[in-house]
């Protein structure tokens, strides 16, 4: 990755990282099945695909109809809506990290994040790339590589803070730094291990 003091640019996951993430929940609540079962019984690959841009939003609950699951797509956008809300010091974080270094955020998403980012990013200033805009989702290469080129950046220049391990050893494995997310204190120390942050809120 890019040595201390060399431009960088740092990557935020979205789901589970920045915000807490209502997938499963909106999923069985609009079911009425656990997700498990719901997971179970769903077309294999489908959700994916809506992830990708490669079928409608629409295209989604048919699949689901057609496999026999009663689908209350209403309830599960509010579900979705409601279940949305910061992670303990990742707002603070978000801003710490614009100051200092070109940061943006990297989600597989449907194009359901264009409202998530007008509703929780637009006044950081944060640009938002997602899995539905690229075709492509992480921890593909693609992505990243993508993302380089809608940024202008290189990939040893990539620092990603992701929840998801498989996304953390993408990142690493193409030159930049994965850095798996646990907290925003854990976080925090590790950005500062690497000389990407100079000071931090200790409290964290």
């Amino acid at each position: 990755m890019a040595a201390a003091g060399e431009r960088v640019l740092i990557v935020f996951d979205l789901m589970g990282t920045l915000l807490t993430d209502p997938y499963q929940q909106a999923h069985e609540a609009a079911s009425g099945r656990t997700f498990a079962q719901f997971d179970r019984d769903r077309p294999p690959g489908v959700y994916h695909r809506l992830e990708r841009g490669e079928i409608p939003e629409e295209a989604y609950w048919r699949s689901l109809r057609e496999a026999g699951i009663a689908f209350n797509v209403e309830l599960f956008h509010r579900v979705r809506r409601e279940g949305y809300g910061w992670l303990p010091g990742m707002r603070e974080l978000v801003v710490e990290c614009a100051a200092a270094h070109r940061t943006v955020v990297g989600s597989n998403y449907p194009d359901w994040i264009a409202e998530v980012g007008r509703d929780f990013l637009a006044d950081l200033g944060v640009e938002v790339f997602a899995s539905h805009q690229f075709g492509v989702r992480k921890p593909e290469a693609a992505f990243f590589e993508l993302l380089c080129e809608r940024t202008g950046s290189s990939l040893r220049e990539l620092v990603l803070i992701d929840d998801k391990q498989r996304n953390v050893e993408a990142v690493t494995a193409l030159g930049g730094l994965g850095i798996h997310f646990v907290s925003a204190r854990n976080t925090t120390e590790r950005l500062r291990a690497n000389g990407l942050l100079v000071t931090g809120m200790a409290e964290r």
